[in-house]
């Protein structure tokens, strides 16, 4: 569904990747915290992360358009023969995503318990069972994994949108 040649992931899927990504660090799991800290400026703080977030994708095309050859920070630093550093850079990667998925399965938990009036013990076990569930989807390959989370955003963004119009319809700017 989003994969192009083997082992590449085609449009539909990286963009699911970066919409997801986004959508669930910068709606679920970060708004709250930045509307806390940041209250007024709240949207300044997101249009500041916009901007590096397009310079940073900028970046990648550049890149990518210059060794013509996709793979990312890893492959861009093994091109220009820093394959320690490429390496290094891969393990800090898988690390990271675990982390970021370990967030937004713990702010996941924490909804549902929330929603259930359910204790931190629904949490906890929420997060635990999601991430198995990643986990092993991620093992069965980049083709399952693409086509789940390509899913998984169209139908986020569609919740998103349906919120987004009660709110607009239910307006009362007085």
């Amino acid at each position: 569904m989003g994969k192009t040649k083997e082992g590449q992931l085609g449009f539909p899927a990286v963009w699911a990747l970066a919409a997801g990504g986004m959508v669930g660090g910068g709606i679920y799991t970060a708004l709250g915290v930045v509307v806390a800290v940041a209250v007024q400026w709240s949207w300044l703080s997101f249009v500041i992360a916009g901007i590096v977030a397009l310079t940073a994708a900028y970046s990648y095309a550049f890149l990518a358009n210059k060794f013509e050859q996709g793979g990312g920070a890893f492959e861009f630093l093994r091109e220009i023969h820093w394959e320690g550093v490429a390496g290094s850079l891969s393990w800090m990667l898988i690390i990271g995503y675990v982390l970021t998925m370990s967030v937004y399965a713990y702010a996941f938990g924490h909804y549902v318990a929330f929603a259930l009036g359910a204790g931190p013990w629904v949490t906890r076990g929420l997060a635990i069972a999601i991430m198995a569930v990643l986990i092993s989807l991620n093992l069965m390959g980049t083709g399952k994994t693409s086509s789940v989370e390509i899913v998984i955003v169209v139908g986020n963004l569609i919740i998103l949108i349906g919120l987004g119009a009660i709110g607009l319809l239910q307006w009362d700017p007085v």
